[in-house]
């Protein structure tokens, strides 16, 4: 009994040591539907901790990302390290960008050595690409450029369905003006970096009186009513009319927008109305959003100028619109405006909440912004400079083998919009992408197209890894990460700094890695190399929960070797109190570059012998392969989708050696991510597994 006491109290007293990591959600709103290579809007929640005794480290499962910057950075992870023990407060934002359709879900863990860890749990559906390409591409008579391209747009655009302005308006907004959480998105107070200064509830807030800024949100114009003198179908048409705070609707006014240096209101949100002295000459009030918006007025401006092609060169007279308006079908606008446009267009490119609302629209009115769907639409009608090369470049790249033929390429993002990944066999990449040029990429390397001679596009896109298949385990490979902006005709690659590696390589090709118990006290890991490339060790580690590692030893390499090595590595748990183990090996290079092999786990049962299991590859494509050891009664398995689908469920026979190998057919199944559920001697084991 005394024994039983201490025991008791040591475990109190650990427990009062333990630090704490508290989040102020546990769960994010969907993301919703986002197309592949794309990144959806950012949702945010906040950490912090207490009482930690190691680094808080901050994991984003599958195709979601997280960072502690709104604007960029995003990767697999965040790092935090505490101050005596604390770390105050902080923001960690948070995206998904898919590379394949697919529903997923999972988890942001946060997490530090000591401490019970804290889920986000996430999620997000990958849709493929919306632009309607039958009966016939929508696009398909977008040609020439300058008037030409403008007349052709027009034409595609024209005729569209009116909702009407009451009550259609504010129906519409339920679905076009809607942010993730459900709220409204006002135009010019939705914040995303921080909390917003208000938000408003759909109906239940809409009015068309308001004393201050808070009070209700109703319709903003961006291209005044009075200047197409409240006509229709231009009232009504959503591409231009966006929910909005009342008070501030009011103080824009009918203003131009412009750029603001000589400042005579602010809004909560930082949008400004004065007069300007970079307005290209034009010297009147203006009105300037914040920078997150810039885009969705200017190209909502050109959208204008394009639909009502046929309208617009006799609105000059009405109101002030003479301050924007040249009085013709093109240019349409002024040369100071259209120079205020392009910059804006430029700066705030295209986002996710600009392509599903242009999604929703079109559900409504059956045309399409075609600067949203197509944004170097823009340059080849008006001209301009193209957007501005990014400063920031990619960083912390690292390399996850999966099998000899597979790894997956993680980092994190530098300043651009977008970024693509080049990769070279046996030298360093020697050929780059051309500013005004866009390149398909695909990440099975024998069939991605190239740059010059052997330099493969992998991926393009937005996010932060890329898992590339077919490559050869005796193969040396180089990489380039390279940030853009633009789209298409107006792309503008980063010229220099961009993210390059040394030589890599599938530095060792292991033909078996496996985790078997000697006795109850103690775990052999045994494994087999076919080839090693500058190896210079092995590093064994152990978790009980996949997410924080423990490293217990090291195994030197064999340097350079194409012969069969074998290894083993014995781990003493006997003074371990968890009855799960996971092992992995970082395998480094003389250089210091390391890869990880896969997981193995092998589950400690008292007395008896423990069963082993060993996922044979992971991610897989056809069919998923398990090796069970220890078995000596039926069991089962079960695979489910992340949203519980069941997919497949069989029973498992033991054998009479006790090794069993279970292939489970999944040819007709979607990729994405899955759990698989194993009921084995009254236990229940489950793992993330990845069809690609």
């Amino acid at each position: 009994m005394k024994r039983l006491l201490l025991i008791s109290v040591l475990l109190s007293n650990l427990q009062l040591l333990a630090g704490t990591i508290t989040t102020n959600v546990t769960a994010l709103s969907s993301f919703g539907n986002v197309y592949p290579f794309h990144s959806s809007t950012v949702l945010r929640y906040t950490v912090f901790g207490t009482s930690l005794s190691a680094n808080l480290v901050i994991t984003a499962d599958s195709t979601f990302e997280v960072s502690t910057s709104y604007l960029h950075g995003y990767g697999k992870s965040v790092t935090l390290t505490p101050v005596s023990g604390f770390v105050d407060t902080v923001s960690i934002f948070v995206r998904f960008s898919p590379s394949f359709t697919g529903s997923f879900s999972g988890n942001i863990v946060n997490a530090s050595v000591g401490s019970t860890t804290r889920n986000v749990s996430v999620s997000g559906t990958c849709i493929a690409w919306a632009i309607p390409t039958s009966p016939s591409n929508y696009y398909a008579t977008a040609t020439g450029r300058g008037a030409t391209l403008k007349t052709n747009l027009y034409n595609k655009i024209l005729g569209h369905t009116a909702q009407g302005y009451t009550p259609g308006v504010w129906n519409a907004f339920s679905t076009t003006d809607k942010q993730l959480n459900g709220k409204v998105w006002d135009i010019y107070s939705a914040r995303l970096d921080t909390t917003s200064p208000y938000e408003y509830t759909l109906s239940t807030d809409q009015c068309g009186t308001y004393a201050v800024e808070g009070d209700c949100y109703n319709r903003e114009h961006t291209f005044p009513q009075s200047w197409f003198a409240s006509g229709s179908p231009m009232q009504s048409d959503l591409f231009h009319v966006f929910a909005s705070d009342g008070k501030v609707n009011g103080e824009r006014s009918n203003y131009p927008f412009g750029n603001v240096t000589s400042v005579s209101y602010t809004s909560s949100y930082g949008g400004k109305r004065g007069t300007g002295t970079t307005n290209s000459g034009y010297s009147g009030i203006v009105f300037e959003p914040i920078d997150e918006y810039k885009g969705d007025i200017a190209r909502a401006q050109l959208y204008m100028a394009t639909r009502y092609e046929n309208l617009i060169s006799g609105w000059q007279s009405n109101g002030n619109a003479n301050d924007v308006l040249a009085g013709n079908s093109f240019p349409a606008y002024d040369s100071w405006y259209i120079d205020l446009l392009i910059s804006w267009h430029n700066l705030d490119p295209v986002s996710d909440k600009e392509i599903k609302r242009n999604n929703a629209i079109f559900a409504l009115q059956a045309n399409r912004n075609p600067y949203i769907d197509s944004p170097h639409f823009v340059q080849r009608i008006w001209g301009g400079s193209i957007p501005n090369e990014p400063t920031v470049s990619a960083s912390n790249l690292s390399i996850a083998n999966h099998s000899n033929t597979s790894l997956t390429l993680s980092w994190k993002t530098g300043n651009g919009s977008r970024r693509i990944v080049l990769v070279k066999a046996g030298s360093a990449v020697s050929s780059f992408p051309l500013d005004t040029l866009m390149y398909e990429a695909n990440r099975n390397l024998t069939l991605a197209p190239q740059i010059g001679t052997g330099n493969y596009v992998v991926y393009n896109g937005s996010g932060s890894s890329v898992t590339l298949t077919n490559l050869n385990p005796n193969t040396t490979y180089h990489y380039a990460i390279i940030e853009y902006n633009g789209w298409y005709t107006t792309t503008n690659y980063q010229s220099s700094g961009f993210l390059t590696s040394s030589a890599t390589s599938l530095p060792v090709s292991f033909k078996s890695f496996a985790v078997e118990a000697i006795g109850e006290q103690n775990i052999l890991l045994k494994w087999e190399t076919a080839n090693e490339l500058n190896n210079a060790s092995f590093t064994i580690q152990r978790s009980t929960d996949a997410i924080t590692w423990v490293d217990l030893g090291k195994v030197k390499g064999a340097g350079t070797s194409y012969q069969l090595k074998r290894y083993q590595w014995m781990d003493d748990i006997s003074q371990q109190t968890s009855s799960m183990f996971i092992y992995r090996l970082k395998q480094t290079d003389f250089d210091g570059t390391f890869t990880y092999s896969e997981m193995r786990s092998i589950q400690r049962e008292g007395n008896q012998n423990p069963i082993t299991i060993k996922v044979l590859a992971n991610p897989f494509t056809e069919n998923l392969q398990l090796n069970i050891k220890g078995m000596s009664e039926q069991g089962s398995y079960s695979l489910f989708s992340l949203t519980g689908s069941l997919y497949e469920n069989n029973f498992i026979q033991p054998s009479p050696n006790q090794s069993n190998t279970v292939i489970i057919d999944t040819r007709l199944y979607p990729p994405g991510l899955y759990i698989l559920q194993l009921q084995l001697e009254g236990k229940q084991y489950n793992y993330r597994v990845v069809k690609q």
